[in-house]
């Protein structure tokens, strides 16, 4: 604060001795003022409109006004200033009434100096002067933010809030089960998340939040806690102050997200070369990161769904779109990290299914539209009509291709220019069918340099090291990906840059065409029927649930948190089908199918995290009837429902 400048203040007060008092407490309080009383309450409105006023001090009870309407009115009438109620009444409800209506201190006359009514004359200036600056951040911020942390706290985090005046805090039931606790066991507050972290960890924490609240910029850590005493978890925290319009408080909101997978995996990346070491990753490894990765995503994929189904206005249909393509993005770059790690232990194996390939185009459109608007580039995304209906392939491993090629060729275009994709299905009497997809950038020419190291960017596969947290490195990284995964699925990748013909991207991957014979995804039962969904994850035992019984009102749902109890259920009822989780505790899925299958040929049907080839032989070994891998869509396990009901192939 500037020393040389005046502090204007208005002084609402009837009692001329309290006036002068006020003067001489003003005098020795050491910092500098242009003092002016009035006697009411309707002055004292007009007055501050009037004049320039940084500090309003008032008493309730003036020769218009009394009680606590005094300052409700002048906050309601009067100028946007701090104001500093000064009263005889020593009553502490009303002192809170006060700071809650707005007040940012209580003073009871007779019971402050100067010292302390200068401090409070600072504070409330500098307070006053915070919430102006995040009042204007709130208003500020863009729709397209906005629309992110939606999609990232509903895809990745527990959202808390904490009203910075008293640290009360409110969490989401994802933040108690990363701490360890029962939903809503404790009435939170920043204190009970300190308890969590990790000793050496409090005084960075402490700090951050403390950083946020001062200078309202937004922030992220990472940091431990300890579960239950013992148990260490890794958790992403990141906060930034809202100011809440409506309730007229200042909120540090959020999100906290369990990433200890993650760095699990980034420890075995630094630790071990992948060029000598990767082979000694365990294939159990990746399927144990699949399953904690892709679960909690298919509680997402399921609660999207059920939104897209419910009552929306304009502006929620708005923000779900860009939700599905945020989870469309965030499920290709999960795909993105388990292809990398397998293809550097060449443990990659090509799970074939049957997938409409329009829908499977349109989803990755969606994707590259917002990818090509963010560069500011022109696209032109040419999907050939007379598709076929389904292809044969892997469409998580095409998903892959198509990704970081689209990634490369938008990053080596320039602003404002044009890209143009082609894709479709060639048929040939010779070598089958095949699935093209081009991408053409005609006024871009690449470099001979980059060209060869383009050629020779499988090498380093073979040679990952800690440099490829350079960009350069990361690109020709991803076209190691593209040439890698075109092979295993037996295609063809070629880069041609000419003079006055730009850069093209072809890909080539040959594909068996579908009958059409698949059950149609709007089929829905039209007699009772009885499923038993085993499954120990509890969003998924919500969402999945919600998925079936909006499906259809002859549909019933009873749930099994584990395999031995989902055993003993069909032996006690007798369902029509059973929803099978592989991965659970007491009792895992395999082991229930084999129990089952000694009293009961019922239908079953996996739902299980680990996607990959040996996974679904296994499953079909002991008597499970067919395998679907989460994170699935809804309409892709009515189909495999119905085809089990109905005795049809899907």
């Amino acid at each position: 604060m500037n020393g040389k400048k005046k502090i204007p203040i208005l002084h609402l007060e009837d009692n001329k001795a309290d006036v002068t008092l006020m003067k001489k407490l003003l005098d020795d309080s050491s910092i500098r003022y242009d003092y002016t009383s009035v006697s009411s309450l309707r002055q004292g409105i007009e007055l501050a409109h009037q004049q320039q006023v940084s500090v309003v001090l008032i008493d309730l009870n003036l020769l218009d006004s009394t009680g606590f309407k005094t300052l409700t009115t002048f906050l309601d009438k009067g100028p946007f200033v701090p104001v500093i109620v000064v009263t005889a009444t020593n009553n502490e409800i009303i002192g809170n009434q006060s700071v809650k209506a707005g007040a940012q201190d209580f003073l009871v006359k007779g019971q402050f100096d100067g010292k302390l009514l200068g401090r409070s004359i600072r504070y409330s200036l500098q307070r006053h002067s915070t919430q102006q600056k995040l009042e204007i951040t709130a208003r500020n911020l863009s729709v397209s933010e906005k629309r992110y942390i939606q999609a990232q706290s509903l895809a990745h985090f527990g959202n808390f809030e904490m009203d910075i005046v008293n640290n009360e805090m409110h969490w989401t039931e994802e933040i108690f089960k990363i701490l360890g606790l029962h939903l809503n066991s404790i009435k939170p507050a920043l204190t009970d998340y300190l308890n969590f972290v990790h000793l050496e960890d409090k005084q960075v924490v402490e700090d951050f939040f403390d950083e946020i609240a001062k200078s309202g910029q937004q922030g992220s850590i990472e940091h431990r806690i300890v579960q239950d005493d013992h148990t260490i978890k890794y958790v992403a925290l990141n906060a930034k102050l809202f100011y809440d319009e409506i309730a007229e408080r200042v909120l540090l909101v959020g999100g906290i997200q369990d990433i200890t997978e993650r760095k699990v995996s980034e420890r075995l990346i630094i630790e071990k070369n992948i060029n000598t070491k990767a082979s000694k990753v365990k294939e159990e490894a990746l399927m144990n990161m699949s399953f904690h990765i892709r679960t909690p995503l298919a509680s997402v994929v399921n609660f999207v769904y059920l939104l897209e189904k419910s009552r929306l206005n304009n502006q929620q249909k708005e923000f779900l779109g860009g939700l599905k393509t945020s989870v469309d993005d965030l499920s290709i770059m999960v795909n993105n990290l388990l292809n990398f790690s397998m293809l550097v232990t060449d443990q990659v194996k090509v799970v074939e299914e049957e997938f409409k390939i329009k829908d499977f185009l349109q989803s990755i459109k969606k994707i590259v539209q917002i990818k090509t608007d963010n560069a500011k580039l022109k696209l032109d995304f040419n999907i050939a009509k007379g598709l076929p209906a389904t292809i044969f392939s892997d469409s998580i491993k095409i998903t892959q291709i198509l990704y970081n090629l689209m990634d490369t060729a938008i990053k080596n275009t320039k602003e404002k220019e044009s890209l143009t994709i082609a894709a479709f299905v060639s048929k040939d009497n010779h070598t089958g069918s095949s699935f093209i997809f081009n991408i053409i950038d005609n006024a871009t020419l690449l470099s001979e340099e980059k060209l060869t190291k383009f050629e020779e960017s499988e090498k380093l596969l073979e040679v990952y090291s800690e440099e490829f947290d350079d960009e350069n490195q990361q690109e020709f990284l991803s076209i190691a990906m593209v040439s890698k995964l075109t092979k295993v699925l037996k295609g063809t990748f070629t880069i041609n840059s000419e003079v006055e013909q730009g850069t093209s991207y072809r890909v080539e991957i040959p594909v068996k065409v579908g009958l059409s014979t698949k059950i149609s995804h709007g089929d829905a039962p039209d007699v009772p029927i009885k499923i038993l969904l085993v499954e120990d994850h509890f969003l998924n035992q919500i969402a999945t649930k919600k998925v079936l019984t909006t499906w259809s009102d002859f549909v019933k749902v009873d749930i099994a948190e584990n395999g031995l109890i989902g055993a003993q259920k069909q032996k006690e009822k007798g369902y029509d089908i059973i929803l099978m989780d592989i991965q659970m505790p007491v009792m895992n899925g395999i082991d229930s199918a084999k129990k089952i299958r000694k009293f009961s040929e019922v239908p079953i049907i996996a739902l299980t995290a680990n996607a990959s080839k040996q996974e679904a032989d296994r499953c079909i070994s002991v008597g499970i009837n067919d395998y679907l891998g989460k994170p699935f869509k809804p309409t892709d396990l009515y189909a495999k429902i119905m085809s089990m009901l109905v005795g049809v192939e899907a």
